[in-house]
């Protein structure tokens, strides 16, 4: 038997495999594993009823990256409305965060609930990739942020982008900072990262759902990793993946793609599968180091938080379908609070600003922290005058979107409001009283309202250009007035009394 030499195989296999090249067959590498580890929407620091939270996020975190292969992603809305961020805008979200490992992240509308210093302050800590591809600061990018982001996975590249929704200004505070259309920022960009050699293009989009699917059918990513209206979602129409990972890190999407990449004649092909896997938190041990981190931060505001300040005397409720649906005894606290703190004639604040979502039993001892919990975003109390049609003009835009819960939906004080939702919007408040008397359209009154709403958010445009009597530099917090408001009479007995009547 004869035996061959090494070098002589060596050069029979050379032979081979240019035969192989020659003659047009593919040559693909084994298929690669990319995890996609999402959330989005998360402001709360621990668990809730034990589950979701930092901690345990950051568990999953590290659970999917020792597989290898696996990008942190979050789609924004993290810095507020936050108990913490009242008080330190948000740097606390960016320090856990810094500890975790987000590979990249989307701005979403209440990065910029503070205002656009505080989000210019809060990107400067990040030391993470944040992608503001279509925010406009200035004359380009916000400082410490990038456009976009390309990283190389076992020869398979994946370039990722993100936007913000382009509601923000209606819907936050950005001040003078802009956003570009995220449709044509994700078809143009798409189209540059393609071009760049991306095998994978990745939208991080806190955008709403209608446009994340047209992202996904028109714009030529491969992946949406989304958030803004906090579903649980893990949808795939054979060529785009689109996934929301609900809010608060109590579920944590993991998108597994299974990647083969290969080359013929010259063109490099890439085909690949999804899986998903959806991991409830309620399950999952909370990661010491965060969990320390965390405790740190609620330890720190504990004792003045938690301070009693009175009682009330009758049942609250500011759970979301409760403020945003209808006149609220929560709703009323607030605005009473707020129209003898300023002396106005009347007061409005929009119902989506009350946060905490939760239930409070008649006799129950109130805290700091409950009514910071409500109104987390920092919010001031202006004072305006306004004409009598101006304040109409403002209820009309309060309840044209109550049947879709809406967050404008106006909490009002020494106003009666009759509303027949049955009509189109414009056209459906029927009668207006101030304390107890008819609106006169022409007559001027002191409205107060918080900051947000003086400056036209949720569609408040009536009282842009008002004059102010109280504007926001010399103005208070709105939490600060309804803690001395109920401290100072001990007892309180909101209730619902017939102040916006919805037929």
């Amino acid at each position: 038997m004869m035996l061959q030499s090494r070098p002589s195989a060596a050069l029979r296999a050379g032979f081979l495999g240019l035969s192989l090249l020659l003659s047009g067959t593919a040559l693909a590498q084994e298929a690669v594993t990319i995890r996609f580890v999402h959330t989005n929407d998360i402001d709360r620091m621990s668990p809730e009823k034990g589950r979701g939270g930092f901690a345990r996020l950051a568990t999953v975190v590290k659970e999917e990256k020792a597989k290898g292969n696996a990008f942190f992603i979050h789609a924004g809305d993290t810095i507020s409305p936050s108990l913490l961020s009242g008080f330190d805008k948000g740097a606390h979200i960016i320090d856990i965060l810094n500890r975790m490992g987000v590979d990249a992240m989307a701005p979403g509308n209440h990065e910029f609930d503070l205002g656009d210093a505080a989000f210019r302050a809060r990107m400067a800590e990040a030391k993470f990739d944040v992608l503001a591809t279509n925010i406009i600061d200035g004359n380009g990018l916000p400082a410490n942020t990038k456009a976009d982001k390309v990283v190389e996975v076992q020869g398979v590249k994946i370039g990722f982008f993100g936007l913000t929704t382009e509601t923000t200004p209606i819907e936050s505070s950005p001040g003078t900072i802009k956003f570009s259309s995220t449709i044509d920022t994700a078809r143009a960009k798409a189209k540059e990262l393609r071009e760049k050699g991306a095998d994978l293009v990745v939208a991080v989009a806190h955008t709403p759902l209608a446009v994340d699917m047209i992202i996904a059918r028109s714009a030529g990513v491969d992946v949406v990793i989304g958030g803004h209206d906090e579903h649980l979602l893990a949808f795939y129409d054979g060529k785009v993946v689109l996934s929301e990972a609900e809010s608060q890190a109590n579920f944590v999407n993991v998108v597994e793609l299974s990647v083969n990449k290969a080359t013929k004649d010259g063109k490099t092909t890439v085909t690949w599968s999804p899986n998903f896997r959806i991991v409830d938190t309620v399950s999952v041990k909370p990661d010491p180091d965060i969990e320390a981190v965390v405790k740190g931060y609620e330890d720190k505001l504990s004792k003045e938080l938690d301070v009693e300040i009175g009682t009330t005397e009758t049942a609250l409720d500011s759970r979301r379908a409760t403020v945003r649906g209808g006149e609220a005894a929560m709703g009323n606290l607030i605005a009473d609070a707020m129209k003898a703190a300023v002396g106005a004639d009347v007061a409005l604040t929009n119902g989506g600003g009350i946060r905490a979502d939760k239930q409070y039993q008649a006799g129950q001892k109130l805290t700091r922290r409950d009514i910071l919990s409500e109104m987390p975003f920092g919010n001031t109390t202006v004072l305006l005058e306004v004409t009598g049609a101006q304040i109409k003009d403002a209820l009309e835009n309060g309840v044209s979107q109550v049947r879709e819960l809406g967050g404008r939906f106006p909490q009002v004080s020494g106003i009666v409001a009759e509303v027949d939702v049955k009509e189109p919007v414009g056209s459906r408040v029927k009668s207006v009283k101030i304390n107890g008397e008819p609106l006169d359209p022409a007559k001027t009154y002191k409205l107060a309202t918080n900051d947000f709403v003086g400056r036209g958010g949720d569609g408040y445009r009536s009282f842009t250009g008002a004059k102010s009597l109280i504007d926001t530099s010399a103005s208070q917090l709105m939490a600060s007035q309804v803690i001395d408001y109920v401290a100072k009479a001990g007892k309180v007995a909101p209730k619902v009394e017939g102040r916006v009547i919805l037929r």
